[in-house]
């Protein structure tokens, strides 16, 4: 948004759903729809994030939380990634308005700041439960490109290059809410890990 309100996009199925929120110049609020039906067991408490950076420069990664008060919270601490290496950060699997950032050397202030983002957050509908996600490459974020992998082949996965992203690959500017927020993806597979490339090839 462009104002700190929040947007809902109100659609009847997804009374139930839990999606992440944000709401921020530079983000958005949203619901998310159902793809499937089958779960996964496994641990519930927490799912794995593994980080690759593809740049040609180290990033620093770190997970953070929006409020519905607008607090930015820091969930994890920051790790630095050197260009061409991978490493894994434990996501909180119940946990909603979740964004993966690499810049999390500018501290929770700097994260109010147009970037780069994979952002996600926990869902359930009717019987099942997993992650809500999306990219978002709003206006002013550093073309770099990011790219989404769920764990399993199930689920959706998000690619966005540094040349530009089609709408039904990232966010890149609030307004796509009015469009049925196309960039949105819910993987109903219960716990479920997730590759996330930074600059992807």
């Amino acid at each position: 948004m462009h104002a700190f309100t929040l947007v809902a996009a109100s659609f009847a199925a997804l009374a139930q759903a839990v999606p992440h929120a944000l709401s921020h110049p530079n983000h958005h609020h949203h619901h998310h729809a159902a793809r499937s039906t089958t779960l996964a067991p496994r641990d519930d408490t927490t799912f794995e994030l593994t980080v690759h950076n593809n740049c040609t420069n180290s990033k620093t990664f770190g997970l953070y939380q929006i409020t519905p008060a607008f607090e930015m919270l820091q969930m994890s601490h920051p790790i630095v990634i050197e260009s061409g290496s991978s490493s894994c950060i434990q996501a909180p699997f119940t946990a909603s308005g979740m964004r993966l950032s690499g810049t999390a050397d500018q501290g929770c202030d700097g994260q109010w700041a147009a970037q780069t983002l994979f952002e996600f957050g926990y869902s359930t509908y009717l019987e099942m439960t997993g992650t809500a996600y999306d990219l978002s490459v709003m206006a002013g974020s550093a073309p770099e490109g990011i790219a989404a992998y769920p764990g399993t082949t199930l689920c959706e996965s998000k690619v966005c290059d540094a040349s530009g992203c089609s709408l039904a690959e990232a966010w890149t500017t609030p307004q796509q809410v009015g469009g049925g927020s196309p960039a949105d993806t819910v993987c109903y597979q219960g716990v479920q890990d997730f590759h996330v490339v930074f600059c992807p090839q």
